[in-house]
């Protein structure tokens, strides 16, 4: 049955075994007669679709955790509830977040992260968790001041403690969105603005300066004194950061790529052309990747395997412009992307994972030999069980999948036990990550750490 019909089936059936609830079905017409549209092509009319400009935001949609989106046209499941941290990887700088440096942790362990955590994240070798009334907690490594701790002091910090305020003092609040990459972090606030922190060889930070880092936040600028506003999400990327605005558009600065030829690094941020109708925005290395609203993967950065097509360099298609992924497949529009350092991931609405690359350390072993590439996209053999729901694979050599039943799959390189399958040496294929008594929300990865963020097993 189309998916319209079975829409409207349901809608019938919510109706009529609905006594005593206060459901009313939509008109199926508009007013005047004319059917309602159905933009999207989702098979939901604009009647009952809450975004129908994005194909994969409509009603009967699972919930994917933490992408700050209603995928289901319901404001009462929340995107991201409050959970319990767990970490795993290499601990010498205490990035696992057991409240100690020391050995590698194999395997999940529970973090000393205070409860009430809506997103996690993590850069090289320090760790962040966004809380739910917007206060911001980093502990691990301090390179760069990337903990935004005010201060350069100590190689690593054990316990988790606050981002300090714009001014150094304070905490930073109202933080809504969080990403990391390397020693740099970005944080988009309740007002649409972007504050930044850490590295800045490439002027990543984006208030017109670069080269010495920063241990506290600034505000990202258009201009001198101009803060950016209007975003909605930031990807913290290969010596540049981009943000993703709330029309659809992206802006960036420091060293950006996709502008039609290398360039020199942008010390404000500033408007890439060419992309709109944009929902999220992922870095893999060189490359860059841009997920459209109508399902659409575009690539562009370098000649890299991971762009997933082919290019001409002084044509429209180009590796420096942004251009199609090809052969994604027939899962219907992709909701997720990640990227690595050689290799790029993409989630189906179908649950079905799309991986190409170089499979320089192992992640793509589940479907070529290690050593070799592919420019494009290919299905990785799932074992069986609920279809997949988030994917992480953001600077590391570890590829985490979470499921729709709160389980967790893994594979790649496993340096320091980073896949959290407490194997030694490579995971060859996608392997279940154990967390006793939790359901799995959200699964990050970066470098050769790995964190969960959790809810106890319905009892």
């Amino acid at each position: 049955m189309h998916r319209w019909k079975r829409a409207a089936a349901l809608l019938a059936a919510v109706v009529t075994a609905g006594a005593g609830l206060a459901v009313t079905a939509p008109a199926a017409w508009a007013d005047g007669g004319a059917p309602w549209p159905d933009a999207d092509g989702d098979g939901w009319t604009a009647a009952v679709d809450c975004a129908d400009d994005d194909r994969a935001v409509h009603p009967g949609q699972v919930e994917f955790p933490g992408n700050g989106w209603d995928d289901d046209c319901d404001g009462g499941s929340a995107d991201a509830p409050p959970g319990k941290l767990y970490g795993w990887g290499r601990n010498s700088n205490g990035t696992a977040g057991t409240g100690h440096a020391g050995p590698d942790v194999r395997t999940p362990a529970v973090t000393v992260v205070p409860d009430g955590v809506v997103r996690a994240e993590l850069g090289s070798n320090a760790g962040f968790a966004l809380l739910a009334d917007g206060r911001l907690l980093s502990w691990g490594g301090n390179n760069a001041g990337v903990l935004g701790s005010g201060t350069f002091d100590g190689p690593y910090r054990e316990t988790p403690a606050p981002v300090v305020g714009l001014d150094g003092t304070g905490e930073l609040s109202d933080v809504r969105r969080i990403a990391a990459h390397d020693f740099a972090a970005a944080a988009v606030r309740a007002d649409g603005t972007v504050v930044t922190w850490g590295f800045n060889a490439n002027g990543q930070l984006g208030d017109g300066t670069s080269g010495a880092p920063r241990n506290r936040p600034g505000l990202v600028l258009t201009a001198p004194g101009t803060p950016l506003t209007g975003v909605r999400d930031v990807e913290a990327a290969y010596g540049a950061a981009y943000a993703l605005m709330a029309d659809g558009t992206v802006t960036a600065w420091g060293a950006v790529r996709c502008l039609g030829a290398p360039s020199a690094p942008r010390p404000f941020a500033a408007p890439i052309a060419g992309l709109d109708n944009i929902r999220q925005i992922a870095g893999s290395g060189s490359v860059m990747l841009f997920l459209r609203k109508d399902g659409t993967v575009l690539s562009c950065g370098s000649s890299s395997a991971e762009l997933g097509r082919e290019y001409h360099t002084n044509g429209p298609t180009s590796e420096h412009r942004p251009n199609p992924v090809t052969g994604l497949g027939s899962g219907g529009a992709v909701v997720d992307i990640a990227g690595s350092g050689s290799t790029a991931a993409a989630l189906q609405e179908d649950g079905s994972v799309y991986m190409w690359g170089r499979n320089l350390n192992g992640e793509l072993t589940p479907i070529v030999p290690p050593g070799s590439s592919t420019r494009v996209p290919m299905p990785v053999p799932l074992p069986a069980g609920a279809p997949v729901i988030g994917l992480d694979h953001d600077s590391s050599a570890n590829v985490l999948l979470t499921r729709a039943d709160g389980s967790m799959l893994a594979w790649g390189a496993n340096a320091n036990g980073s896949a959290g399958t407490g194997t030694a040496g490579g995971v060859a294929a996608p392997t279940p990550i154990e967390v006793p008594g939790r359901v799995v929300r959200q699964a990050v990865t970066s470098s050769v750490n790995g964190l969960a963020l959790t809810l106890p097993v319905a009892g």
